[in-house]
This record gives structure tokens, C-alpha cells and sequence, in this order.
């Protein structure tokens, strides 16, 4: 208990304890007030050992007296293995088609046919792509609602016309041409089976596939994914572990306040866990909280509150190895994100000079050089990354021809060249 209670002055000196200490409602707070049981989970965790489930669901039901060390530990944990560097990256945002043939509770990205296009043209999505290198941007983040073509017959009659049958083969083609301009594709496309994967990895440096949770309840009507085919948690869980046998560095998370009860979100973190314990390729856990929006399913649910999403992340940042990339979206954070420091992140994630976030369009983006400001009030420093993470830039995760694309451009640290790196 001593030791833990020794870090307090070293991770929250220079006014950052009582920073800290003002968020979450603690102006009193006194230190030595720790259980003997919470002592020994968190040195345990510092220490180098993975939670148990038990032990996740014991910290979430923390009281607010206990957080801050939580938060302690977390820190502490971050801190050792990512020093005090945030990472972020800078991307155009391009939604290759809003049609979808899921009905997702909480979504305001997917349209219909005459809502909108049904897709964006390849001579659009390249200059789009050209705009993004033209301002620095690394990452071509490809969006796409899961699998239209199998819903919508004008729309298969629109990738007919360009000499495709899948959105996958579409987006497989876009991605090899957007790699031509110097930037790099980062793909979210929902699921894939094996030989689309295996095509994307000619392109793609990293891909990305939310879990959202792993709960089949979700599934039933009146939940968060009632009429989503796509949404299954097994055939999600499957396209992951076919990505973890290819070795592509992958980037998945939960969905946070979507009707899920505490020991489903803690179940959806162990489950992500283990597949990464098995494969070893999941780059980056992101944790996003659901903010509700006028005119979807959920527009009466409460978003979770800023405490429960410290303690989500702390407790990610406890089950996980302790060299993953945790990150919260700054977008949907706006006015807190850099507290979240605390609860042991290292990464904030995309943000674009050019294009907005097309599936929350309602949070605009913090600029880099706010984020680098407050950043650097924690005593943090901030770092550009590509869409793939600097250990997974080797020859096992990356196929030859990308790699060494992706060589030339980042220093020997694997970040972004400062040449390219700074404020917009």
C-alpha cells in the first residue's frame, strides 16, 4: 500500500492532483484512505498482472472516495510503458457509402436512397485523398455502412457501373489508388471474410472493426442492435481473429452507454483481450462513449457520465497488456478530453483539417493545436502517428511494398517526420 501511496507526488505533482482532484468532485480528498483489497489489486496491476474479471467488476463499483486511486494506477501503468507521450493522427474522414443494412439505435450515418449519394465517386474519393496529403495528413480513413448491396438494388446497380459487386471490392481498389498519393488507407468496413482482408493488406498499413459489445442481448428488440445482421458479436469476433491470422494491425474498442449493463461492457473488454492474447495484432483499444442525437432510436438515453467513463477506461487500461494504445475521441469529448489523461490513455486518436466526422457530424474536431496545449498543461508531450502504431511497423504485421512506404515516413521512433509534424 506504501509504495502505491509513494507514486501519488511523482504522477500528480505540479498542480495536476488538484486538477485531477476538481473534476471528478474531490476538492477534499485525503490521501492513506485506501482499502487494504484496492491496494493489493492495483499493486498486483502495476505490477505487471492482467485483472480479473471479478476484480474489474469490484473496481467499477468503486466509490467516489477510492477513484482517484484507480486513477493512480492507471496512470502509473501509462506512464511506464508509454513514458509521457500522446499520440494522435491526421486524416480526411471519406464515407465511401452512408447506405447500410443495419438499423442501429443510436446511428445518424446511415441514409437511404434518396437521402443522399449512394456512394462517392472514385475521381471524389481520390481528391479528397490529394487534398489530405496537400495538408499533411497521413491517414485515409475509409468508412462505409456494412454491406448495402445486399439490401439495396440501386445500389448494386451503382457498383455494377463501376465494375464491382461488393462495397469491399470498391474499397479494395480505392485504397491501392489513395496509397499512390502518399497517404495511407486505414479501412473500416465492417465484416470481411479472409480474401478480402487478405487484399486490403496490400494497401492497408492497419484496418480497424468495433466490437461495440460482445453481448448477444444487444440483439434482441428494443436494444441498441435489434435488425443488425452485422452486429452479430461471433461474426464480428470472427473477422478480428481472421485479421489476427493475417497479421493486421488492428484497431477495435467498445461502444460505451448503448443499453449494455456493466458486466457486459466488462465482458466486451475481456473478450477483446483474449483475442489478443491469442493473436497479438489488436494495435489499439478506443473507448467511445454514445452521445445521444435528435431523431435516432435512443435519442431519450442518458450518455454515460464523465465518471463512469474515467473508471471504464482505467479499468481498460488495468485488463489489458500494458503496452496497448488506449485512446478516447477527443471529438465527442471536446470539452474534457485531456482528463482523461488520468484514467491512463496515450492516444487521441484521428482528427482532420478537412473533412468532419461524418458519423457523429454534430463534434467537430478539436484543432492540433489546442490539443497540444492542453496536452502539455498535464506535463504530456504529443507525438504524430500513422494509422498503424509505431510496434506494429516490422515485416510480420505490414506487407513489403507498404512497409517500405510507410519507412519513409516516419523518424526512427516510428512517428510521423517532424518535417511534417505540427500545428494546422
Amino acid at each position: 500500500m506504501e509504495s502505491l501511496l509513494n507514486e501519488w507526488d511523482i504522477v500528480f505533482s505540479e498542480g495536476r492532483d488538484e486538477i485531477l482532484l476538481n473534476s471528478i468532485g474531490l476538492d477534499n480528498f485525503q490521501l492513506n484512505n485506501i482499502s487494504p483489497k484496492l491496494a493489493a489489486i492495483l499493486e498486483s496491476a502495476i505490477d505487471g498482472n492482467s485483472v480479473s474479471r471479478e476484480d474489474a467488476l469490484y473496481l467499477i463499483d468503486l466509490p467516489l472516495a477510492e477513484l482517484p486511486y484507480l486513477l493512480l494506477a492507471a496512470s502509473i501503468i501509462r506512464n511506464n510503458a508509454k513514458e509521457n507521450i500522446l499520440t494522435y493522427s491526421k486524416n480526411v474522414f471519406v464515407p465511401i457509402t452512408q447506405l447500410c443494412r443495419n438499423h442501429c439505435g443510436y446511428c445518424t450515418f446511415k441514409i437511404e436512397p434518396g437521402e443522399g449519394a449512394l456512394l462517392i465517386a472514385p475521381d471524389e474519393a481520390i481528391e479528397i485523398a490529394k487534398k489530405g496529403a496537400d495538408l499533411g495528413c497521413t491517414e485515409l480513413l475509409f468508412v462505409t455502412g456494412d454491406k448495402p448491396e445486399l439490401t439495396y438494388e440501386v445500389y448494386r446497380e451503382a457498383l455494377a457501373e463501376l465494375g464491382f459487386s461488393t462495397t469491399a471490392e470498391y474499397l479494395i481498389d480505392i485504397s491501392r489508388e489513395g496509397l499512390k498519393h502518399g497517404i495511407f488507407p486505414h479501412t473500416n468496413l465492417g465484416l470481411s471474410n479472409t480474401e478480402e482482408l487478405s487484399a486490403f493488406r496490400e494497401s492497408n498499413p492497419s484496418m480497424g472493426l468495433m466490437l461495440e459489445n460482445i453481448s448477444d442481448r444487444l440483439l434482441k428488440k428494443g436494444n441498441a442492435h435489434h435488425r443488425c445482421a452485422d452486429k452479430v458479436p461471433k461474426l464480428r469476433m470472427q473477422t478480428m481473429k481472421d485479421a489476427g491470422e493475417l497479421r493486421i494491425p488492428w484497431t477495435s474498442g467498445i461502444l460505451v452507454g448503448i443499453g449494455e449493463t456493466w458486466e457486459e461492457r466488462i465482458d466486451s473488454l475481456f473478450a477483446l483481450r483474449n483475442l489478443n492474447s491469442e493473436y497479438g495484432h489488436i494495435q489499439e483499444i478506443i473507448v467511445q462513449n454514445f452521445v445521444p442525437k435528435e431523431g435516432i432510436l435512443m435519442e431519450k438515453f442518458p450518455p454515460p457520465t464523465f465518471i463512469d467513463m474515467l473508471k471504464t477506461v482505467a479499468v481498460s487500461r488495468l485488463i489489458f497488456d500494458h503496452d496497448m494504445n488506449i485512446q478516447i475521441p477527443p471529438n465527442l469529448n471536446n470539452k474534457n478530453f485531456p482528463l482523461y489523461i488520468f484514467s491512463g490513455i496515450n492516444d487521441l486518436g484521428g482528427v482532420s483539417p478537412l473533412t468532419i466526422d461524418y458519423v457523429n457530424p454534430e463534434s467537430p474536431w478539436p484543432q492540433v493545436d489546442r490539443m497540444e496545449d492542453e496536452v502539455n498543461r498535464l506535463g504530456f508531450k504529443i507525438r504524430e502517428r500513422l494509422p498503424v502504431y509505431p510496434e506494429f511497423i516490422d515485416e510480420e504485421f505490414i506487407d513489403p511494398f507498404v512497409l517500405s512506404k510507410v519507412n519513409d515516413s516516419v523518424d526512427e521512433n516510428g512517428y510521423v517526420m517532424e518535417l511534417n509534424y505540427g500545428r494546422n
